[in-house]
């Protein structure tokens, strides 16, 4: 392995004759197996024969701690800034870190961080969510938003001291003033839909007072204020049209924005998406529903057949992975939400604040948009977008009936 990256006959002998040369050998080879860089797997191989060298002052049964492995990052970076090969210690000590805890984790030589207790009610928690989960509450997506709610309300509690069995409005009334500073009036509206069934629960199950449910004030939500934003058709088109190029990041990019403009998949849907999910021969892709759980077969519109497989052919990278959509630097891996959303947000226009419909979720909403103003009916939307109900179609119409009625005002301005 050290062959392959060292061409100097001092350099190459150092790390061959070096402590743990297989052990560190070994774990370059990982690396390189997993698409690293060239220049990652130098920096990684130095940082390896210095913890190597290091591990030989400490007894051969000893596993770090954490703190132990911030202390040999940090005198690694002080090193580095004292010899004039970094000008600030911060970055060489992250990127020596990282090495650190992975090369230190394969040894068996780290210790795991410690799991976070338990929370009180964590048991009370699953019990709920449970129960939800075979009625409303039937997608996994919801299920942990609102698990993650609950944990949030329940930790808050914990460090207010207050115990559910003692729980009261006011105390309702003093969390959501409190997640009101940072937080809108619908993300309010996500918390109470989230703790008005836990609360009711708990109290058929003994552990709350009665009544709180009812008690819990919600902001209220403006006739228009939820009507979907984001850019026009026309933005759409031109946002598109300008993701050009034969590299793998604009052949990727423009197939995800396809994807999610002439489909309007949700963002979880897009990335979901498998190898095994393009019927080529048949001209047809598969999908599963973010929030149904439901499998859908669509056809496979050329322009987005074009682009995947201009991208599976010149823009994937080489992987086992049978995910789809990958990172364009290794080591390749699926995209992250936050990576997704940044594949829409950093195209679109500069907007003045609040910076709101600016994700994947913008192109869902100008899909929607679209059909709606070529005359489709509601059905026929809601087929499309995989909405289980007709009331989730129906708010698209609003944003038609709102365009209509300026329409309307303006022409009877004329007449008085």
């Amino acid at each position: 392995m050290f062959e392959t990256l060292f061409s100097y006959p001092g350099v190459l002998r150092r790390h061959r004759e070096g402590p743990l040369a297989a052990e560190r050998a070994g774990y370059l080879e990982g690396l390189v197996a997993q698409g690293a860089a060239r220049a990652t797997v130098l920096r990684r191989a130095n940082s390896c024969l210095w913890i190597a060298r290091e591990l030989q002052r400490w007894p051969r049964e000893h596993r770090f701690r954490a703190a132990e492995v911030e202390a040999l990052a940090a005198a690694w970076a002080a090193g580095r800034v004292a010899g004039g090969q970094a000008g600030a210690p911060r970055w060489p000590r992250e990127q020596f870190r990282f090495a650190a805890f992975d090369f230190l984790k394969g040894l068996g030589r780290l210790i795991p961080p410690p799991a976070p207790p338990p929370g009180r009610y964590d048991a009370q928690l699953e019990e709920f969510i449970a129960a939800q989960r075979q009625g409303p509450w039937s997608s996994p997506a919801t299920c942990e938003n609102r698990r993650w709610h609950l944990r949030r309300f329940l930790t808050y509690l914990e460090q207010q001291g207050c115990a559910l069995a003692r729980l009261t409005a006011e105390h309702l009334d003093a969390y959501l003033a409190h997640t009101a500073q940072t937080w809108s009036r619908v993300s309010l509206r996500s918390v109470a839909s989230a703790l008005r069934p836990w609360l009711r629960h708990g109290e058929a199950q003994g552990w709350v007072r009665p009544g709180l449910a009812d008690a819990l004030l919600v902001p209220r939500i403006y006739r228009h204020a939820g009507l979907p934003l984001g850019p026009t058709w026309d933005q759409v088109g031109r946002l598109i049209a300008e993701v050009h190029g034969d590299g793998p990041l604009p052949l990727r990019d423009r197939a995800i924005l396809l994807l999610l403009a002439i489909y309007g998949f949700r963002s979880g849907e897009v990335r979901r998406l498998r190898l095994d999910d393009l019927d080529w021969r048949r001209g047809r892709l598969r999908i599963v529903r973010s929030k149904s759980g439901r499998p859908d077969t669509l056809p496979l519109d050329p322009a987005v057949g074009n682009a995947l497989a201009r991208y599976l052919r010149h823009g994937r990278p080489e992987s086992e992975s049978r995910t789809l959509f990958l990172t364009v630097r290794a080591p390749f891996r699926p995209l992250s939400t936050g990576a997704l959303y940044h594949v829409v947000q950093h195209r679109l226009p500069p907007a003045p604040a609040p910076r709101k419909g600016r994700g994947p979720h913008a192109l869902r909403h100008a899909c929607a948009r679209r059909l709606v103003d070529a005359g489709l009916s509601l059905k026929a939307v809601g087929d499309h977008l995989g909405h289980r109900s007709p009331d989730a179609t129906r708010l698209y119409a609003k944003v038609d009936l709102a365009a209509l009625r300026r329409v309307a005002l303006e022409d009877l301005g004329g007449l008085t």
